[in-house]
């Protein structure tokens, strides 16, 4: 893949990931304290809960990295189907899950909500729509990627375009959570339908953008 190319899709990236973090902010707010892209968070989460002896949670906490899993193993194998449709395809999938999880309620009765039946697994698959994008959700990765590049740079060994983008990234989840915040607190249960919209959209353009590539 061309630098320009890699550059190209890092850019891309970066709404996709105010995507993330407003589906993040809504799933932690809806689902009571629980993230459903920030797979370290939960990761860290599930050891507390075992350490703390709290095994339904820990059960919990184990679906839900499952689920994520699930969720990037389909879309990558729809990637793969779909070829330079691959992002109108995944995004569309990701849009899908959202506006199923719109309507399924946060709350059940013992075990994980429904809601994140059909919202982490969205937020799995959407670390697959880009090829070439080392994940959506991973802001820790883009952090240190920052700092790697503004050192490359300042040493006149890369492009100052490369921290400017991982910064961008880092601005974009905590945009986009601010966002879901408020279009929980304003919207309550119709909050999803806004995330939702927003990767319909996006898969839209990505099937424009890959009708214009053909042959």
């Amino acid at each position: 893949m061309a630098e320009a190319d890699l550059r190209l899709r890092a850019w891309l990236a970066v709404p996709l990931v105010a995507l993330a973090g407003c589906v993040d902010a809504i799933g932690w707010l809806r689902l009571h304290e629980l993230f459903v892209s920030f797979m370290s968070g939960t990761s860290t989460m599930l050891g507390v809960a075992l350490a703390e002896g709290r095994p339904v949670r820990a059960a919990e906490l184990a679906v839900v990295v499952g689920l994520f899993t699930a969720g990037a193993v389909v879309a990558a194998g729809l990637g793969r189907l779909a070829g330079r449709w691959r992002a109108p395809v995944v995004l569309g999938l990701v849009a899908a899950l959202l506006g199923c999880g719109w309507r399924l309620p946060p709350v059940g009765g013992a075990g994980l909500a429904p809601l994140a039946f059909a919202v982490v697994p969205a937020m799995g698959a959407l670390n697959l729509a880009l090829p070439g994008v080392g994940g959506i959700t991973f802001v820790t990765g883009a952090l240190t990627r920052f700092a790697e590049a503004l050192m490359a740079a300042v040493a006149g060994a890369g492009r100052h375009e490369a921290w400017v983008t991982q910064l961008a990234a880092w601005a974009a989840l905590v945009a986009g959570a601010t966002l879901g915040a408020a279009l929980d607190a304003r919207l309550g249960g119709d909050a999803l339908a806004v995330p939702a919209a927003a990767a319909l959209a996006a898969a839209g353009v990505a099937a424009a953008a890959a009708r214009r590539t053909r042959g």
